[in-house]
């Protein structure tokens, strides 16, 4: 099974980074891809919450939390038809959370697939991890954000101190 991760420390206490992740309406704050979330089960929160993720492009992702562990961890799992079969199938994406002192929170974030085939397993080796970290990392650029938002001197690098 093919899975790689990203750890990043986050300037916030455990529990509201925890909070912000367990929002499961407002996702979209921390996966720049989705662009809009329906709750598609009759609880809001919590182990067997499920959802419909929504994309800029016009598609739509279901979604099951497979592991709630308040405030340690959350998992999100694709729901899929059993007849859907690829390659390479996400199996689905984990947030651990541990403090890390003085109010920060060490944050790994990884996606586990299944690989089927030698194709797959091929493209679990060599390619997934990489196409995979990249956006890990976008989503904890994002949910870093949220916490420690950029100033303007940090919006562009290489600009000369003062503006002129």
């Amino acid at each position: 099974m093919p899975a790689t991760s990203v750890t990043r420390t986050i300037a916030a206490p455990q529990p509201d980074v925890w909070a912000a992740l367990a929002d499961i309406d407002n996702a979209r704050r921390w996966n720049p891809s989705w662009s809009r979330i329906e709750i598609t089960s009759a609880q809001r929160h919590g182990l067997g919450t499920t959802f419909r993720a929504h994309t800029g492009d016009g598609e739509a992702y279901d979604f099951e939390i497979t592991e709630w562990d308040a405030p340690h961890q959350i998992a999100f799992s694709p729901i899929r038809d059993d007849a859907e079969r690829y390659s390479i199938t996400l199996e689905s994406h984990a947030f651990r959370l541990r403090p890390a002192g003085n109010d920060e929170t060490l944050i790994e974030l990884t996606a586990r697939a299944s690989a089927h085939g030698i194709r797959g397993r091929f493209i679990g080796l060599l390619l997934w991890p990489g196409y995979q970290k990249h956006g890990l990392s976008l989503a904890l650029d994002s949910l870093q954000a949220i916490f420690e938002p950029q100033t303007a001197g940090d919006a562009e690098p290489g600009a000369a101190p003062g503006g002129d």
